[in-house]
């Protein structure tokens, strides 16, 4: 076996296999590295390795370990990250190739790959919620605790010694009022977890079915809809099986999960581990339960070993036509015997497309139900599984898929509406029962996001109609809370302000008015509903079935499929909760007024480097929003900021 210093592992590549690598590099064996130590190295050192090729020809290791130095925390991510980038390159590339991986488990014992898994979970907002040891971000602020945690789960990794606990249960509302069971486990091993997945997901993206989507890097809603979009409007497919899982995640059958994965991965210390973490079993009301199957519904590697146990699904589908030669579907044909059919995938939802007719769809309906119960276990949800003509449309992912005599149209659901104005009804009760900035504020940060999911397929329609709610519902309950004993006209005229003197300046050129509060004593500026009108549709593209783990497509992909982001005088604004829900609207404001300099000393500023001082101390105000007036705050600099703090100290 190679190792490195520290015990971290050596991969041997021949040399044959390096020139076909897009990572591996002649001089890779002889450069300086970094690893879980902090700085540099200047000489590759093999542990308890056999004797190097005197003529350099046999062998190039990749990964080693660097001796400990100081390096600068920023430094040292951004080098860790290379690194990780490079080995799931590596791990992409021999999956690309057909290979079996037999010594994955070494990776697992390097503590560069803890640390950088260790530092994307505590950078998740999900860090703040404890598992069943109480530990959460909050305990893991220092550098020493990071520090001590890392070393202890290094030794436990290395040792063979690591066992997870069990999960936390928590219960959320489902839309159909039942209540959807969530498992969260603790903040070691999320570490642990993610340590998991970096390793399998680049393993696996080269192996799963190019038209699954759920909870794949640079994949989408948005792209799912849009294949389903083409295969009904150009290719023809005139049936749609919509299929529903029943509690997918809860009855993964663990035995069958880990067959398929020694398929793959031929390293049975990675399948203990998998192993471990699916038997820890959860913790409800103070009582141990054991979990005999399912995935827990908030792990992070949940979501990659439910696809990768529905890859199967996926395949099933595909041999039946996607992945048959042009010869073997020529010959199904002259025999009568072709169904084309295709199959898309988010998660445990699915949609099959087929050519053919409503008897052929039941049929392959049933043989569907048959393939899940026999080989993976699982059953069709019967209520949510149909059979749907596509003149008639059909919903999912909170979207309707529908074709027209001349066009195939995506539009938000029904389901996806009624629960739009369900939210609006009650935003706009819980934000303006406060005071009209925080409610106008909350209200847009609601509606900007909503608009911007939608804005990926035809809404026109629906904008509008969302926008004539909203006006009436903030009308109405206003008029409630404000002043009911003045007329509609009165209150109108009172409240509703145009856009030219919208607080986000770029909005000040739209038409019309909308219901709005004052943010400056002059009435030069003001806090006004959002329209969803004003986002403009941007339809999604083709997701182009790259892999973003190899160096060239993930360039490709960074530049093709992040999505758009909103104008930005729609940019949501971040939110303080200490300064209030407007306070992000209100920092931009204060950012333009000052021309986008310090005006204390008038340096160029950015941003996010702005400080936004109160004059007048915000403790000498008895409302919140008289300390919030726009001619109370001041744009400074970090210096200058500190300057007039210590002076007001004083």
């Amino acid at each position: 076996m190679w190792t490195g210093r520290g015990g971290a592992a050596v991969v041997v590549v021949r040399r044959n296999d390096r020139d076909k690598s897009p990572v591996l590099r002649p001089d890779q064996g002889r450069r300086e590295s970094r690893l879980q130590g902090e700085g540099q190295q200047s000489q590759v050192t093999r542990t308890f390795s056999r004797p190097p090729n005197p003529k350099g020809k046999e062998v190039v290791a990749i990964y080693t370990t660097p001796e400990m130095q100081a390096e600068a925390p920023q430094d040292r991510m951004q080098s860790l990250n290379r690194w990780i980038k490079r080995t799931q390159e590596v791990l992409a590339h021999r999956s690309l190739q057909g290979r079996k991986f037999h010594r994955l488990y070494n990776l697992m014992r390097t503590k560069r790959l803890i640390e950088v898994s260790l530092d994307k979970v505590l950078r998740n907002d999900g860090a703040r919620t404890a598992g069943v040891d109480g530990v959460s971000k909050a305990d893991l602020k220092t550098e020493e605790t990071r520090k001590q945690l890392t070393e202890e789960i290094y030794r436990e990794v290395k040792g063979m010694t690591y066992q997870p606990k069990p999960v936390r249960r928590v219960y959320i509302p489902k839309a159909n009022g039942d209540k959807r069971p969530l498992g969260i486990p603790t903040i070691k091993d999320r570490v642990v977890q993610e340590m998991l997945r970096a390793i399998l997901e680049p393993i696996y993206e080269a192996k799963f079915y190019n038209h699954s989507y759920g909870f794949r890097p640079f994949r989408s809603t948005h792209h799912a809809a849009m294949r389903l979009k083409d295969l009904i409007g150009k290719r023809g497919y005139n049936i749609a099986i919509e299929g529903d899982i029943r509690k997918c995640f809860d009855r993964i059958h663990h035995q069958k999960l880990l067959k398929i994965l020694r398929r793959t991965i031929r390293d049975e210390r990675i399948l203990r581990l998998v192993k471990d973490l699916l038997k820890a079993g959860v913790m409800e009301d103070g009582a141990w339960h054991m979990t005999d199957e399912g995935t827990p519904q908030g792990g992070i590697v949940s979501p990659l070993l439910a696809n990768i146990y529905l890859n199967e699904l996926d395949q099933f589908i595909a041999e039946k036509w996607a992945n048959l030669s042009e010869v073997e579907r020529n010959r199904r044909k002259r025999h009568r015997e072709a169904l084309p059919c295709f199959i898309v995938r988010y998660a445990d939802d699915f949609v099959v497309m087929i050519t053919g007719t409503q008897e052929q769809a039941e049929k392959l309906k049933m043989e569907i139900t048959d393939f899940l119960n026999t080989e993976l276990h699982l059953e069709l949800s019967e209520e949510k599984t149909l059979v749907t003509v596509v003149e008639k449309g059909f919903d999912f992912l909170g979207f309707t898929i529908r074709k027209y005599q001349r066009v195939t149209l995506i539009t938000p659901s029904r389901k996806a509406m009624e629960k739009f104005r369900q939210k609006v009804r009650q935003k706009v009760w819980d934000g303006f029962s406060n005071d009209d900035a925080t409610g106008i504020e909350y209200l847009n940060r609601f509606l900007i996001g909503w608009g911007m999911y939608y804005r990926r397929v035809s809404s026109t329609r629906d904008f509008r109609d969302g926008d004539s709610y909203v006006w009436w519902r903030v009308f109405r309950t206003t008029h409630r809370l404000r002043n009911p004993k003045l007329h509609p006209g009165q209150h109108y005229k009172a409240h509703y302000i145009p856009y030219r003197y919208d607080i986000r300046t770029k909005n000040r050129w739209r038409k019309g008015r909308n219901y709005g509060a004052w943010a400056d004593e002059a009435h030069t500026k003001a806090y006004i509903v959002v329209r969803l009108t004003f986002i403009p549709i941007r339809y999604a593209r083709f997701y182009s079935q790259l892999n973003p783990f190899v160096r060239e497509d993930r360039e490709l992909l960074e530049k093709r499929e992040t999505l758009e982001q909103p104008p930005g005088e729609l940019v949501e604004p971040k939110y303080n909760p200490e300064y209030g829900v407007e306070w992000g609207t209100l920092r931009r404001a204060a950012f333009e007024i000052a021309g986008q300099r310090c005006q204390c000393c008038g340096k160029t500023l950015k941003l996010e480097q702005t400080h936004v001082h109160h004059q007048a101390r915000r403790k000498g105000y008895k409302h919140r929003r008289r300390a919030n007036l726009l001619e109370n705050l001041i744009a400074l600099c970090p210096a200058c900021h500190a300057k007039v703090e210590r002076q007001t100290a004083i």
